[in-house]
């Protein structure tokens, strides 16, 4: 009789156990789903943000090159160190963008933080940068 009830307990077992299993393979495959749709989001929003700040630096670029080709004053000094300034932080942000369009799920966190800090960055040495370009232009 023991031998019997440790069966049916065995047997027992064993049917709850697979009954649970497939729900939390769903549940599983449900937060990983979920996940990449994060992953997902979150890729679109930092490359759109590095897009517009891209776009930000080509304009004043536009604009200094410009002023640089109408102008033979002394300012043309501070616009050529402004262009060239702006040009390598425009590569920054290209180069961040081109580490997102390469980077997987596993790599992204790293990739989005340095994103993140890269576009910081430069959004700092712009407005740092945009009163002497303004004054330069004004010239």
């Amino acid at each position: 009789m023991k031998r019997f009830v440790c069966m049916l307990a065995i047997a027992g077992s064993a049917a709850a156990f697979y009954q649970c299993s497939p729900s939390s393979e769903k549940k599983v495959n449900d937060a990983q789903e979920e996940v990449k749709k994060d992953i997902s989001k979150e890729k679109e929003e930092v490359t759109k943000n590095l897009q517009s700040l891209r776009d930000d630096i080509n304009g004043r670029l536009d604009k200094i090159t410009a002023k640089l080709e109408s102008t033979k004053t002394e300012g043309k000094v501070q616009l050529e160190e402004a262009k060239q300034n702006l040009i390598q932080q425009r590569d920054r942000v290209q180069s961040a963008l081109d580490d997102i369009d390469k980077s997987s799920e596993t790599s992204w966190d790293d990739i989005q933080q340095r994103a993140r800090n890269t576009a910081d960055d430069v959004k700092i040495e712009c407005q740092r940068l945009g009163d002497q370009i303004e004054a330069a232009l004004k010239d």
